[in-house]
């Protein structure tokens, strides 16, 4: 009797033995991740690309403003910095946010850049469009093909100001890639970290504020969000600890969350950057 009792303990023994190992390092290493409310979210080194933080980050969703990240970038690669851009009807007539530019307007490839990340507005992205590559659907084609080159496959763009179109779509992921190619560019990087400007066109003169609230988010270089019915809120941040840099990007959330669950996302990244390999999923 006394031998089956210890046939039966000892694998028991080692069970539990076994059990509070495992338990001790979930939490001395603190690998659980917070949840966010955002049905999708990422959190990646800015220099490297390791995943961070992870919430669906490979789920294709909507990205709404966000999209104008990349049509800065290409903005910025496709023109010269004295070239100037022309408005036409169809561009002028975009549904709002919009600079209110009309037909035959004319701005700078600056003034441009400032109102489509600041203002986040409309009418300019499909400006910028139609100046680089004669109209949205070759501007898409430039898009895609930057998406391609980044080595992205879970990524489709349409418009280049963001507004719904079923077939315009990214991951938490791709769009944190798109970032961190966009913030290597001068142009877009210090156009991005602009709180209040002026714009002057051939018709007008006007100051515009960043909709970003810097102000919400702890160590925060810049951000760029968006909204749609569609996308609901969306929001892209670069932060910067120390010499610690993430870029983090939520979908698919709500007004009043946007920005806590980046806040979120990035303590935890930062507090997990030079420990984690592989981050598990938060549920």
């Amino acid at each position: 009797m006394d031998d089956i009792r210890k046939i039966v303990i000892t694998p028991l023994l080692v069970l539990f033995l076994l059990a509070g190992m495992v338990s001790y390092r979930v939490s001395a290493n603190g690998t659980e991740p917070p949840n966010i409310v955002g049905e999708f979210g990422v959190a990646i080194d800015a220099t490297t690309g390791e995943i961070l933080y992870n919430k669906n980050a490979h789920s294709k969703a909507y990205p709404a403003s966000m999209t104008k990240v990349l049509t800065a970038t290409i903005l910025d690669e496709q023109m010269k910095d004295e070239e100037l851009l022309k408005v036409s009807s169809h561009a002028a007539n975009q549904e709002c946010l919009c600079l209110g530019l009309t037909e035959g307007e004319i701005l700078s490839k600056q003034d441009a850049m400032k109102a489509l990340l600041l203002l986040s507005a409309n009418d300019v992205a499909v400006t910028i469009a139609e100046n680089v590559a004669g109209s949205e659907e070759g501007f898409s084609e430039l898009m895609n093909q930057k998406v391609k080159t980044l080595g992205l496959k879970n990524t489709h763009f349409v418009t280049p100001n963001g507004l719904h179109d079923p077939n315009h779509y990214t991951t938490p992921y791709d769009m944190a890639i798109i970032t961190k190619e966009a913030i290597k560019h001068p142009n877009v990087l210090k156009v991005m970290t602009t709180r209040t400007t002026m714009i002057k066109t051939s018709k007008k003169e006007k100051t515009i504020s960043n909709l970003f609230k810097f102000q919400r988010i702890r160590h925060s270089i810049t951000g760029k969000p968006g909204f749609t019915n569609a996308a609901q809120h969306t929001l892209m941040e670069y932060l910067k600890q120390g010499n610690k840099e993430v870029i983090s990007v939520v979908m698919k959330t709500d007004k009043q969350s946007k920005y806590s669950d980046i806040q979120t996302m990035a303590n935890y990244s930062f507090a997990h950057m030079k420990s984690a390999n592989q981050v598990p999923e938060a549920r």
